[in-house]
């Protein structure tokens, strides 16, 4: 018999499992969502709005200078089967309009 081994804690060896099985779930989901985001096509939408549209374009700055979203009101002025797209990568979309000079919405 070995006096100086104590026998494990299974419980703590259940909560390191635990802890581990959802850091990996989390991380897979995370990856997962910002892997569903294509912003090469949004990105040609929001320039196609800002840059091409001439209506639309004033139309974007004009509610923006006034305090609407910017991610909000570019949502609203891409074409129909663009708008979920842009909403799986807002994240995206904010950082793309700031470096555009339209600062996210506070």
């Amino acid at each position: 018999m070995c006096l100086g081994m104590k026998s494990p804690n299974f419980r703590s060896v259940r909560s390191a499992t635990l802890l581990v099985l959802l850091l990996t779930v989390s991380g897979t989901l995370l990856t997962l969502a910002h892997a569903a985001c294509d912003f090469a096509p949004v990105r040609q939408q929001i320039d196609n709005v800002l840059d091409k549209d001439a209506a639309k374009g004033a139309k974007f700055r004009r509610e923006v200078s006034e305090g609407a979203d910017s991610t909000t009101m570019i949502e609203a002025l891409v074409a129909t089967e663009m708008r979920d797209k842009v909403d799986i990568c807002r994240f995206e979309v904010g950082e793309y309009l700031t470096k555009r000079g339209f600062p996210p919405f506070h």
